[in-house]
Protein backbone atom coordinates (compact mmCIF):
# COMPACT_ATOMS: atom_id res chain seq x y z
CA UNK A 1 0.00 0.00 0.00
CA UNK A 2 2.71 2.12 0.95
CA UNK A 3 3.20 2.65 -3.43
CA UNK A 4 -0.37 3.62 -3.87
CA UNK A 5 -0.76 6.07 -1.05
CA UNK A 6 0.37 9.64 -1.02
CA UNK A 7 3.54 10.40 1.63
CA UNK A 8 2.05 11.87 5.00
CA UNK A 9 3.32 13.67 7.45
CA UNK A 10 2.50 15.75 10.63
CA UNK A 11 4.04 19.14 11.91
CA UNK A 12 5.19 20.70 15.36
CA UNK A 13 4.56 24.23 15.24
CA UNK A 14 6.51 26.05 17.64
CA UNK A 15 5.02 29.91 18.66
CA UNK A 16 7.16 31.71 21.24
CA UNK A 17 6.14 34.45 23.67
CA UNK A 18 8.06 37.81 24.45
CA UNK A 19 8.99 36.05 27.84
CA UNK A 20 10.65 33.48 26.91
CA UNK A 21 8.10 30.64 26.73
CA UNK A 22 7.13 28.37 23.81
CA UNK A 23 3.81 26.79 22.98
CA UNK A 24 4.02 23.25 20.93
CA UNK A 25 1.26 21.72 18.55
CA UNK A 26 1.36 18.73 17.20
CA UNK A 27 -0.79 18.55 14.20
CA UNK A 28 -0.73 14.91 13.27
CA UNK A 29 -2.09 15.00 9.70
CA UNK A 30 -3.62 11.72 8.28
CA UNK A 31 -0.90 9.38 9.95
CA UNK A 32 -1.32 5.87 11.64
CA UNK A 33 -0.11 5.83 15.48
CA UNK A 34 3.26 4.22 15.66
CA UNK A 35 5.77 3.83 18.19
CA UNK A 36 8.35 6.06 16.85
CA UNK A 37 6.23 8.33 17.39
CA UNK A 38 7.60 9.17 20.37
CA UNK A 39 10.36 10.88 18.55
CA UNK A 40 8.36 13.84 18.05
CA UNK A 41 8.52 14.52 21.93
CA UNK A 42 12.31 13.38 22.43
CA UNK A 43 13.08 15.84 19.32
CA UNK A 44 10.80 18.61 19.67
CA UNK A 45 9.98 18.65 23.65
CA UNK A 46 6.93 18.33 25.94
CA UNK A 47 3.94 19.33 23.70
CA UNK A 48 0.87 21.72 25.00
CA UNK A 49 -1.58 20.69 22.27
CA UNK A 50 -2.04 17.91 19.82
CA UNK A 51 -4.64 18.50 16.49
CA UNK A 52 -5.11 14.38 15.42
CA UNK A 53 -7.00 13.43 12.47
CA UNK A 54 -8.93 10.98 12.80
CA UNK A 55 -11.17 8.98 11.08
CA UNK A 56 -10.75 5.31 11.26
CA UNK A 57 -10.65 5.46 7.06
CA UNK A 58 -9.78 1.58 5.46
CA UNK A 59 -8.95 1.05 2.06
CA UNK A 60 -8.91 -2.41 0.72
CA UNK A 61 -9.30 -3.73 4.82
CA UNK A 62 -6.51 -1.58 5.86
CA UNK A 63 -6.21 1.59 8.47
CA UNK A 64 -4.65 4.61 6.58
CA UNK A 65 -6.09 7.29 9.17
CA UNK A 66 -6.08 6.69 13.21
CA UNK A 67 -9.19 5.18 14.53
CA UNK A 68 -10.31 5.61 17.92
CA UNK A 69 -7.87 2.95 19.30
CA UNK A 70 -5.18 4.83 17.44
CA UNK A 71 -5.80 8.06 18.74
CA UNK A 72 -6.18 7.05 21.95
CA UNK A 73 -2.67 5.53 22.26
CA UNK A 74 -1.08 8.39 20.51
CA UNK A 75 -2.50 10.66 23.56
CA UNK A 76 -1.07 8.03 25.73
CA UNK A 77 2.36 8.15 23.81
CA UNK A 78 2.75 11.96 23.66
CA UNK A 79 0.86 13.50 26.69
CA UNK A 80 -0.40 16.68 25.38
CA UNK A 81 -1.50 19.02 27.58
CA UNK A 82 -5.02 19.26 25.39
CA UNK A 83 -5.77 16.54 22.20
CA UNK A 84 -8.27 18.13 19.95
CA UNK A 85 -9.78 15.68 17.71
CA UNK A 86 -10.45 17.11 14.25
CA UNK A 87 -11.20 15.28 10.61
CA UNK A 88 -13.27 12.49 11.93
CA UNK A 89 -16.92 13.20 10.07
CA UNK A 90 -15.94 14.96 6.89
CA UNK A 91 -16.26 12.12 4.90
CA UNK A 92 -18.52 8.84 4.06
CA UNK A 93 -15.44 7.12 4.53
CA UNK A 94 -14.45 6.95 7.83
CA UNK A 95 -15.76 4.27 10.18
CA UNK A 96 -14.51 5.65 13.66
CA UNK A 97 -16.80 8.56 14.85
CA UNK A 98 -15.92 11.41 17.32
CA UNK A 99 -17.96 9.13 19.77
CA UNK A 100 -15.91 6.07 19.64
CA UNK A 101 -12.57 8.08 20.23
CA UNK A 102 -14.16 10.00 23.33
CA UNK A 103 -15.57 6.52 24.53
CA UNK A 104 -11.86 5.12 24.62
CA UNK A 105 -10.77 8.13 26.42
CA UNK A 106 -13.32 8.15 28.89
CA UNK A 107 -12.43 4.47 29.52
CA UNK A 108 -8.92 5.52 29.84
CA UNK A 109 -9.06 8.41 31.89
CA UNK A 110 -8.10 10.84 29.05
CA UNK A 111 -10.65 13.22 29.06
CA UNK A 112 -9.43 15.68 30.95
CA UNK A 113 -6.86 15.97 28.16
CA UNK A 114 -9.32 16.00 25.38
CA UNK A 115 -11.10 19.11 23.85
CA UNK A 116 -14.03 18.65 21.12
CA UNK A 117 -14.50 21.37 18.27
CA UNK A 118 -17.41 21.57 15.97
CA UNK A 119 -17.36 22.63 12.63
CA UNK A 120 -16.55 26.70 12.03
CA UNK A 121 -16.15 26.83 15.81
CA UNK A 122 -12.62 27.78 18.11
CA UNK A 123 -10.84 26.19 20.79
CA UNK A 124 -8.04 27.05 23.06
CA UNK A 125 -4.88 24.76 22.77
CA UNK A 126 -3.69 26.28 25.98
CA UNK A 127 -3.60 23.16 28.66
Amino acid sequence: MRHLLPDVMGSVLELGDPDGGTHRTYVTGDTLHRPWLAEVVDRRGPLDAMVAHLGGTRILGLLVTMDATQGADLVELLRPGVTVPVHHSDYGVFRSPLSDFLDTCRARGLTSRVRTVGAGETVSLEP
